[in-house]
């Protein structure tokens, strides 16, 4: 088992290698916008001073600046390339081999992520609770309108009862109207499936970074909060079938369940936060320099 993890990672380094090399073979196979006159071109085949620019302008017919314009486009995908995708550095993890993915940058993107779901998860739950309010007052004007109807149909209905229980329909009526234009089951079943795709993405990445970053996890309140917050998305997701066919226990086990996650949540960032700050103070933004300066 463990000597099919290296293998596991070869592949995975061949696979980002392959995507990162992409945008280079681009750079260098597009097509060219215009084409230098023919005596120009001879001249610059002739020249000999820059070689490299003048075969790939012999060959393409581009103007200088346009090479090393699909040039330049090709070095940010270089730099990662060397840095991240290529195994040149120590044979260890948490010692420069992942190169910036051990950095503090990409050890940020955690915290900062689980931050900015924190807040967005409110706003979804908020979303659910405009729509449970939609079918609520649906639900509250059935019986009413009935009354409402029955006493319109008497021949001598009481005019003071039937003027209050009008006003109070057309009240009840005109609040829901204002609901409804909100569209918030539309936009609350977006969200909730963006907040579970997202959030389970990046909780699996923090997990991934820790050990990239320090060669093991660290099993612990914050750890296992976060996993049981993962797995109650899923199960909270798992009730929505249910609750389009007008389940209303599903219904409201979901809100309590949403209602735990929001709690884990708030929970959690103590703990979080004393992570992210031992990460900004003691995560570097190049491990590599670090590992091979300690090794002198």
């Amino acid at each position: 088992r463990a000597s099919t993890i290296p293998f596991v990672f070869a592949m995975v380094r061949v696979v980002l290698a392959m995507a990162a090399l992409l945008p280079c073979a681009l750079a260098f196979t597009a097509a060219p916008a215009t084409r230098l006159p023919m005596q120009i071109r001879g001249a610059a085949a002739a020249s000999r001073s820059s070689g490299l620019v003048m075969q790939q302008q012999r060959e393409t017919g581009e103007v200088n600046d346009q090479y090393k314009a699909r040039l330049a486009a090709s070095v940010p995908t270089a730099m990662l390339l060397s840095q991240v995708m290529l195994p040149l550095q120590e044979a260890a993890a948490s010692k420069g081999q992942w190169g910036l993915l051990e950095g503090k940058a990409v050890a940020m993107v955690h915290p900062l992520s689980m931050a900015s779901l924190f807040l967005f998860t409110l706003f979804t739950g908020y979303q659910g609770l405009m729509w449970r309010q939609v079918r609520e007052l649906g639900e509250e004007l059935k019986p009413l309108s009935a009354e409402l109807k029955a006493l319109e149909a008497q021949e001598a209905p009481d005019a003071a009862k039937l003027s209050a229980l009008k006003a109070e329909v057309d009240q009840l009526t005109e609040k829901r109207k204002e609901l409804v234009s909100g569209n918030y089951k539309d936009k609350h079943f977006a969200a909730a499936s963006a907040l579970l795709a997202l959030g389970v993405t990046f909780s699996i990445e923090g997990g991934c970074d820790t050990y990239l970053r320090a060669g093991k996890l660290f099993p612990g309140p914050h750890l296992f909060a976060g996993a049981g917050i993962t797995v109650l998305w899923a199960v909270a997701a798992a009730l929505v079938p249910q609750m389009q066919k007008g389940n209303d226990t599903a219904r409201s086990a979901h809100i309590a369940i949403n209602t735990v996650i929001l709690g884990l949540f708030a929970w959690q960032i103590p703990t979080g936060f004393q992570i992210t700050m031992n990460v900004i103070n003691k995560t570097p933004w190049l491990p590599q320099l670090v590992a091979d300066a300690a090794s002198k």
